[in-house]
């Protein structure tokens, strides 16, 4: 059996096999540039609600791989409408905890390997957060447990980062949610699937080529190159960020390793790998 993947914007990736979702990284609400410049950003519930309410199968696992607002905000609306283990790692737990749903996360740990169930497997590499305009917007370091809800952009720090390996239908999924990485935890995960984040490709010395070297996947799917501070909804026109340059990023895939497939997803579309 095949396994489904939607694309919902950003690093968010839904995987689903046999009736078993697990969601990587899903960022929904979106705000504008102006909130996240200047306003304590909030979730969007009734996004998440129509999100979760459009999910076909049990959700068995939330993974989240850093802890940067647009992979992040989201996390603690949806732990508390979902029962499913919450992944990641001590920034996250701090998220958590500061929003009311203390002991929700499953910390985990570098190269660590959890059972998922039915089979599912992940594996959380050690990574690097890519560059994009200067290494003061990397906001390294964890969320501070001190702080209360609403935060600000800039109060929603990197945490752990984490590359996401995961096994599900027999298919190897290895999801890459900054254009960062690092080669001696690399070596030796292989994978079928291959999702790389796109903004900032250029500025990380052997990204992509590098990474697809050492994983050998079969398929790319480029992911992170939408303009996240504007709506994503179904059958509407992806807003890409330019400077992210999708196009260009695409052709240097092909043009590296011409044997592997690249394929853009349309967003909350499903795809069968």
């Amino acid at each position: 059996m095949a396994v489904n993947v939607r694309w919902l914007g950003t690093a968010g990736v839904e995987l689903i096999h046999n009736g078993q979702v697990i969601l990587l990284d899903p960022y929904l609400s979106r705000p504008s540039t102006w909130d996240i410049l200047f306003m304590p950003l909030l979730p969007r519930k009734d996004i998440i609600e129509w999100y979760l309410g459009s999910i076909e199968g049990k959700v068995r696992a939330v993974i989240v791989g850093h802890t940067h607002f647009d992979h992040a905000l989201d996390i603690p609306e949806i732990a508390h409408r979902l029962d499913s283990p919450i992944l990641g790692g001590i920034s996250l737990d701090a998220l958590l905890d500061i929003s009311g749903l203390p002991g929700r996360t499953t910390v985990c740990w570098p190269q660590e390997q959890m059972a998922l169930g039915d089979g599912s497997v992940l594996t959380m590499i050690p990574s690097r957060h890519g560059l994009i305009f200067s290494r003061l917007l990397l906001l390294e370091g964890n969320i501070e447990r001190s702080l209360r809800l609403p935060l600000r952009a800039n109060q929603y720090r990197l945490g752990d980062m984490f590359a996401l390996k995961i096994t599900i239908g027999g298919v190897v999924f290895l999801h890459i949610g900054s254009a960062g990485f690092l080669d001696k935890e690399l070596e030796g995960h292989r994978c079928d699937v291959l999702f790389l984040c796109v903004a900032g490709w250029k500025n990380s010395a052997g990204y992509p080529e590098r990474v697809i070297e050492i994983t050998q996947p079969s398929c790319v799917v480029p992911i992170h190159f939408d303009n996240f501070s504007k709506p994503l909804l179904p059958g509407r026109e992806c807003p890409v960020m330019k400077f992210a340059d999708l196009e260009g990023f695409t052709r240097h895939v092909r043009m590296s390793h011409p044997n592997v497939e690249v394929r853009q997803l349309n967003p909350f579309m499903i795809a069968s790998f």
